[in-house]
């Protein structure tokens, strides 16, 4: 009985543990594109639109592939928060309004690496939030007041 209770210990610990976490398959995520509109500069999307997925994100994850972002739906417009606890790589943060246009930036932040993280917010009400690799923010230049078009998969 010992070894029965041992193991099933050792899978629940394996399913709530960082590597499990980071094999939390993309795919249960939503998909899209957005698209810069001054640039025309596209990127590929996951969609986290559950509080699950958005608690998520990209928690755990050790890179995000170029020209990829998360984006974040919120059931309603407000101002938003974002922390980076137990996120594993520097990220532009960009907070979108309900008509596309971007409110609000946060370039390079920084993964958490203590016990009690901050929480960023976006200072002006959104509905979106995305995240994207440092540096993609200049890289792109992209600016405050920039207008999205977002495509969503069905």
């Amino acid at each position: 009985m010992k070894k029965i209770f041992l193991g099933l210990a050792v899978c629940l610990f394996w399913l709530i543990s960082a590597e499990a976490q980071e094999l939390y398959p993309a795919e249960r995520l939503g998909r899209g594109r957005l698209v810069f509109e001054k640039s025309r500069h596209a990127i590929d999307l996951e969609v986290a639109m559950t509080e699950t997925a958005r608690s998520r994100g990209l928690m755990f994850r050790k890179a995000l592939a170029d020209n990829t972002g998360m984006l974040f739906i919120h059931p309603k417009e407000d101002v938003l928060g974002v922390w980076m606890k137990n996120t594993k790589m520097p990220l532009d943060i960009l907070f979108i309004s309900a008509k596309g246009k971007i409110v609000s930036i946060l370039q390079n932040v920084q993964p958490c690496i203590t016990p009690v993280c901050g929480v960023y917010d976006s200072h002006a009400k959104a509905l979106y939030m995305l995240e994207v690799n440092a540096g993609t923010v200049a890289q792109l230049e992209i600016a405050q007041g920039d207008r999205v078009l977002i495509e969503l998969e069905e």
